[in-house]
């Protein structure tokens, strides 16, 4: 149980991760708009596996205003 918690998080954090290396490569309009630094550390990946069901939340609900910004 607490094994299929932690794989849930880390592939969570690999396509999270994914995503802004895509971004970051393609200059999106979200990167270069806002400025943001997206970059990623360790305890930041450790933390997002550990608490995934609450980055996903975070992240759907950046992801919704975006998409209808």
């Amino acid at each position: 149980m607490i094994l299929t918690y932690l794989f849930i998080g880390v592939v969570f954090t690999f396509l999270v991760d994914l995503l802004i290396v895509h971004l970051t490569k393609t200059n999106h309009l979200v990167i270069t708009n806002n400025s943001l630094d997206l970059s990623w550390d360790n305890s930041q990946r450790v933390l997002c596996v550990i608490l995934w069901p609450f980055a996903m939340v975070v992240f759907l609900i950046a992801f919704i205003r975006t998409w209808f910004n």
